[in-house]
């Protein structure tokens, strides 16, 4: 038996619609790998893509590494290995990732919590060093204390992974400052 082809057209009619479902489908597709790019793309250390850390930091890529700006009070405790109280508040921070890194914050406490701070910074940098430059501006404070490890060799005499220098004090509202400086070594 012969097989009777079909109507002259009748493929011609259907064929721009399979076009048009066809590029749809191909958009849709590219669309759906280009929002998982860029979704995932700063977490994945492309360049210029942002991404948002555990804690809640906004950081975002660049050639050589990654910078953090502004900062939450969770990421400066994990970045500084340090405990400050919870009603800290972070007024400025940044920290940058590359071979090395380096932390720069400056925190207030609230007069509540402000000897509370101070005892914690002490247990996790040491006592107090007089008359050693701080890193931030003293004028106005009380009870000013700033606490470094720019010595070469720790107790054990290893020398110690990261150099930090932080200074605090007490401003008249009772409020603790603290600016910290915090790198790599």
């Amino acid at each position: 038996m012969a097989r009777r082809s079909p109507r002259p057209g009748h493929d011609h009619r259907h064929k721009p619609l399979r076009v048009l479902m066809g590029t749809i489908l191909m958009l849709g597709s590219v669309a759906v790998a280009f929002a998982i790019v860029t979704r995932y793309a700063g977490a994945w250390g492309v360049p210029y893509f942002s991404f948002t850390t555990d804690r809640g930091s906004t950081c975002k890529n660049d050639l050589t590494g990654y910078t953090c700006s502004p900062m939450t009070l969770a990421d400066v405790e994990y970045f500084g290995d340090v405990d400050l109280p919870d009603d800290s508040q972070v007024v400025a921070g940044t920290y940058r990732a590359t071979h090395d890194y380096q932390m720069e914050a400056l925190i207030e406490v609230p007069s509540v919590s402000a000897d509370g701070a101070l005892i914690s910074l002490n247990q996790t940098f040491g006592e107090c060093i007089p008359e050693h430059p701080a890193p931030l501006s003293t004028r106005g404070m009380r009870h000013t204390c700033v606490m470094a490890n720019d010595d070469v060799f720790s107790e054990s005499d290893e020398p110690s992974s990261r150099l930090y220098l932080i200074g605090t004090g007490v401003r008249k509202d009772g409020t603790r400052v603290i600016g910290m400086v915090i790198r790599s070594r």
